[in-house]
This record gives structure tokens, C-alpha cells and sequence, in this order.
């Protein structure tokens, strides 16, 4: 197995500490991670090619699982290790120096990720490499502020466009913004965001296109595609 693969998929959920707790379930070479932020402000869903046997993991602390991982060199062996129960108690991960033991938790131990209901979205825009970066450059200019607002207007070229603004809502605060094209059919409302989950998704996802859909009922949602792996998020509105 390759760390870079699996290290670069558990970040797609993990969001850089956002989410901790999750449930991978592993059936015909790949794995399936459902997965909410400790703030239940996102929820989402990663799937990646993941050569183990059939079953269900619960990686209580993702964070010292990472810290595990990485210490590895970039080629690795991961084995599944049965406790006197005969159930699956801990994964054994293995490189040409480590041999490192991860203990596994209780099913029952990892929260319940809520459903979603989706709902028809009212404009949608693509984010490349070159959107990413621009926005996590914006977000560090402002000292990582709270708020990303999203609407939608037609340039006077007539292009249609969502701005994004990185800032908080107040007349006087820094604000920055930017335009990428988009495709809807009437104006949407200024919809409210958290600028720290978007910034988490849209890092843990560079590299890869993708695509963002919003709906004025106070619903984004991403979606980044690959040909190893698939990430899903929903990111509810700020009040």
C-alpha cells in the first residue's frame, strides 16, 4: 500500500482536526467513511480503494492514526489483528523499519452521522487548483476570519457569476472578493457560510476538480471525483 493514497484520503475526512470519530467500512477492496464535523455544521462521505478484508473499523482518534501513519516511509503494509474475542481489535501497520499497532474502538463508540436531506440547488460553479489556492491566500490574509458569504449576479458583460466574500458581515471589517463563473437561472440570496470548513475541504481536496452547488434554502454541497477515490460534502449555513 502507498501512505501517500491512504494518508491523502483520511485528510479528506479528518478536515485538519474537524472530524475525529468515524466508522470505515471496508467491503470489496474499498473503504466507505461517513463522517460529521464535531460542530455538525458539515457532514460528507469518502470512499477510496483500500485493499483489507470485509468489515467495519472505528477509528475513534483519527489524529493519532495520522501521526502513526506518517512516521511510515511511503511504502506499507497494513494487516488486520483479531483480540481473544475473535473480533477485530487493532490494525497493524508495518514499513521496512516500524512496526506500529493502532487499537480499534467499539462500533458503538462513534457517534451517529445525521442524514441529509437534499434539496434543489439554485447555482453551481467549478473550483480547480487555481481556486483553491486563491481562496486559502484570501483566508490567511485575514487571519483565518469565521465568515464566507456566497450570491449570485450577471457582470456587465453578461456573464453569469457567484461572488465570494471572505470577511465578516459588518460594514467596517476587511473583506476580500472574487468572482468565478457560474450557471444558474435566477439570483440567489446572500447566503452565509464557515469560512474554516470550506477552507478545510477545499485544502484537503487540492488537486482534484471539483464542483460546489448551492441551494437558498442555506445548503452547499461539494463534490470531488477521482479515479481512486470520491469525497461528498454538505456544509449548512450560518445562522
Amino acid at each position: 500500500l502507498k501512505k501517500s493514497h491512504i494518508v491523502s484520503n483520511i485528510e479528506k475526512y479528518y478536515l485538519n482536526g474537524l472530524t475525529k470519530e468515524v466508522l470505515w467500512n471496508l467491503v470489496g477492496g474499498k473503504a466507505t467513511i461517513d463522517f460529521a464535523t464535531e460542530t455538525k455544521d458539515a457532514v460528507g462521505q469518502v470512499a477510496f480503494n483500500m485493499s483489507l478484508p470485509d468489515g467495519p473499523l472505528a477509528i475513534y482518534s483519527t489524529d493519532a492514526l495520522l501521526r502513526l501513519i506518517n512516521i511510515t516511509s511511503e511504502e506499507i503494509e497494513i494487516e488486520l489483528s483479531k483480540g481473544p474475542t475473535g473480533l477485530i481489535d487493532k490494525l497493524k501497520i508495518q514499513d521496512n523499519k516500524f512496526d506500529l499497532n493502532y487499537h480499534l474502538s467499539d462500533i458503538n463508540s462513534i457517534p451517529e452521522v445525521p442524514n441529509v436531506a437534499e434539496t434543489d440547488y439554485n447555482f453551481t460553479f467549478k473550483v480547480n487548483d487555481e481556486f483553491i489556492t486563491g481562496f486559502l491566500k484570501a483566508h490567511n490574509a485575514l487571519e483565518k476570519v469565521k465568515d464566507v458569504t456566497l450570491n449570485t449576479t450577471t457582470t456587465k458583460q453578461g456573464e453569469n457569476v457567484v461572488e465570494i466574500v471572505l470577511g465578516e458581515r459588518s460594514q467596517h471589517s476587511h473583506k476580500v472578493k472574487f468572482t468565478e463563473l457560474a450557471e444558474f437561472e435566477s439570483q440567489s440570496d446572500i447566503l452565509p457560510f464557515s469560512a474554516n470548513v470550506l477552507r478545510e475541504v477545499l485544502a484537503a481536496n487540492k488537486g482534484i476538480e471539483g464542483t460546489i452547488y448551492v441551494s437558498n434554502k442555506g445548503l452547499m454541497k461539494l463534490e470531488f471525483n477521482s479515479k481512486e477515490s470520491t469525497a461528498k460534502y454538505f456544509i449548512v449555513r450560518q445562522q
